[in-house]
């Protein structure tokens, strides 16, 4: 009978022994497939990593960065400027593709501005501001002056300047979309053809984001010299103009130019 217990108490012994051996097994496993996956994890994180840099790098500028033909390098379009009659006055106008007070100007302005240009009774210059981008979280501002900068590379800026500010949004910050930006607008603007390839190869290689990023910072050292940053800013002739805010209604191309001429 001693030796039947013995016998039974060492068989007892034995299973505990295996089955902790098992346990173990078991835990060493789920330790490795721990570690297995928290490598697997980690690669998948430098992936994500690696590929959102490279995804960042791709928004670069992919191409050699340009000035637009109709403007100097500190970011000021002159339009019209081989029909700018001697004598006439220069009106400049900060602006930001963003503002509110920027598009109710255009709509009160625009059309008689493009008049007075056209015929050469003024120098028009337009120096875009992209600073609302930060106030508003977005990057429109800055994609919309670098569509516009695009579109003056094939002549056509005044078009696709006022297309843009037709279409602002009712809604401050709702911003424009690519699809706006290098189709819809450039196409309502008359750009078509071979024209609308080099805008878009322009445009998606953002290579104007220079003149862009350049254009706002001088923009906003020039605005500080008058004790503003704000937008719209009218200049005559280099001097700040507050005549315009007089005008409560859209005012005749003759009724402007009298008030342009007796702010110089």
């Amino acid at each position: 009978m001693a030796d039947k217990k013995s016998t039974a108490s060492t068989s007892k012994r034995a299973a505990l022994r295996a089955q902790q051996e098992a346990q173990e097994s078991a835990k060493k496993r789920r330790r490795i497939i721990g570690v297995i996956a928290g490598v697997l994890v980690a690669a998948a994180i430098v992936v994500s990593v690696v590929f959102g840099l490279n995804r960042k790098s791709d928004d670069a500028p992919t191409g050699s960065q340009i000035t637009p033909p109709s403007a100097t390098k500190d970011g000021i379009y002159t339009l019209n400027k081989d029909k700018v009659k001697d004598g006439a006055p220069t009106l400049t106008v900060f602006q930001d593709y963003q503002c509110p007070a920027c598009k109710a100007t255009e709509d009160l302005f625009g059309k008689s501005l493009n008049d007075l240009s056209a015929k050469g009774e003024i120098k028009l210059q337009y120096h875009t501001l992209t600073f609302l981008d930060n106030n508003l979280k977005n990057d429109s501002s800055t994609r919309a002056a670098m569509a516009a900068a695009a579109a003056d590379v094939v002549g056509h800026y005044e078009a696709y300047h006022d297309v843009v500010y037709s279409h602002q949004p009712e809604e401050e910050g709702a911003g424009y979309t690519d699809e706006q930006l290098r189709k819809e607008f450039a196409t309502e603007a008359g750009i078509t053809g071979k024209d609308l390839t080099t805008f878009q190869k322009v445009y998606d290689s953002k290579r104007t984001q220079d003149f862009v990023e350049n254009g706002n910072d001088k923009g906003l050292q020039e605005l500080q010299k008058f004790g503003s940053a704000g937008t719209p800013t009218f200049l005559v002739n280099g001097k700040p103009w507050e005549g315009w805010q007089s005008f409560s209604a859209a005012p005749s191309a003759d009724d402007l130019l009298a008030a342009i001429k007796k702010a110089d």
